[in-house]
Order: C-alpha cells, then sequence, then structure tokens
C-alpha cells in the first residue's frame, strides 16, 4: 500500500469527480445555510431538533431538518471539512446508494439517541447539525481501519494521515461549545454497526482508495 504523494493526490482528485452524493450533500447543506441566515429564518424554529416539540406534536420530520440546519459558520465549516474529507472516500468504496443510507441513517439514529439522552437526564436542547450523520461515516471508516489494520501501518505518511484527521474530528465533534456529544456517538455507533454489515458479513474487503 505504498504510494507517492502525487499518486494520492491524483486518487483523490478522480475520486472527488464521482463523488455526487458528497457533493450534494456539501451544496445542500451551504445553500439552506445561506437561506436560513438571509431569507427565511423561521427554519430554524420549524426545522430544529427539539425533543419536546418532536413528542408533544409529532413533527417528526425534525429527525432529518435538523441534519441540514447549521448554528453559525463555523459549525458548517467543521463539519463540511469533515464531510468533504471523509465523505468522496467511503461513497467511493460503498458506493452512492449504500453511502447515502448510511449518512441518512446514522443522522437519524444519532438525533435518536439524542432524544432518549435528553428524556433519561430531564434535559432540554435545540439541536442541528450533520455531525451525527457524518459520524457515522468515520464510524464506518473505524470498522475498515481495525479489519486492515496489519496491512498499512507500515506506511508512515497514511498514518499520519489518519492521526490528523482523527485529532481534527475529536475536536470537532466532541471539544466544540455546546456539542451533541449524545447524538455523535449515536451516529458514529450506527456507521460502525453498517461498517460491520458491509465490509465484514458481506465481504466488501477492498482497498479504500484516498484514504489508503
Amino acid at each position: 500500500m505504498q504510494d507517492t504523494e502525487g499518486d494520492y493526490w491524483q486518487r483523490q482528485e478522480q475520486i472527488y469527480k464521482r463523488s455526487y452524493i458528497t457533493l450534494g450533500l456539501l451544496a445542500i447543506n451551504v445553500v439552506i445555510f445561506l437561506l436560513c441566515n438571509f431569507v427565511y429564518e423561521w427554519m430554524y424554529e420549524k426545522g430544529a431538533m427539539i425533543t419536546e416539540v418532536v413528542l408533544r406534536d409529532g413533527q417528526y420530520y425534525r429527525l432529518f431538518t435538523a441534519m441540514f440546519l447549521h448554528a453559525d459558520p463555523r459549525h458548517l465549516v467543521n463539519n463540511m471539512l469533515m464531510l468533504a474529507l471523509g465523505g468522496a472516500i467511503v461513497e467511493n468504496y460503498t458506493g452512492h446508494a449504500f453511502y447515502f443510507f448510511l449518512y441518512m441513517l446514522s443522522g437519524l439514529f444519532g438525533n435518536m439517541i439524542s432524544m432518549v439522552y435528553e428524556i433519561q437526564n430531564r434535559l432540554s436542547w435545540i439541536s442541528v447539525g450533520a455531525s451525527g450523520a457524518i459520524m457515522g461515516l468515520v464510524g464506518f471508516v473505524v470498522v475498515w481501519i481495525l479489519v486492515n489494520r496489519k496491512s498499512f501501518v507500515r506506511s508512515r505518511s497514511l498514518v499520519i494521515r489518519l492521526a490528523l484527521l482523527g485529532i481534527f474530528v475529536i475536536e470537532a465533534c466532541f471539544f466544540q461549545r455546546g456539542a451533541n456529544i449524545a447524538a455523535h456517538t449515536g451516529g458514529f455507533a450506527t456507521g460502525a454497526v453498517l461498517g460491520v454489515i458491509n465490509i465484514i458479513m458481506l465481504k466488501n474487503n477492498k482497498n479504500m482508495e484516498g484514504l489508503a
């Protein structure tokens, strides 16, 4: 799995050219953020995750709409950077349909775990953000790394890339002010379970182009 820097960036370029779902998600999140802040501010009120409202009024659509709302520019940029760094790689590995399923289910279950945590601890949060879904991608990649750990640890550049990415993900998802750790953990666990299904049970254990 040895590779030159030139080969690595050339593969990255090819992967991003066919990452239709990732590019679409990036565009949707940015456009919705601009609309929320400059045209339709009511979208926050109508779309954010508020457990009491979801359960009292049956507004279960908020489990999905909250995934496309972001609190401020930093929140958006951090999430979109993580999506850009990892999304295309996972999409190339799994295919478009499974990738979309992985992303949406991770975000959904992340928000559901957040609801359960709020209820158990008698909390009342207003939650927005794509990070639960993105943590599902991280969980999927972690499963792949564990399965393939013996074959890539010899590549120093790969280990460095993974370490830097890991530090960024941990800081962005668990140490940001107001981070919804319950949603992030739920998304990560969902992605890991789907990783076990896809990589181990369905034997999709090929090279993860762009990562290794």
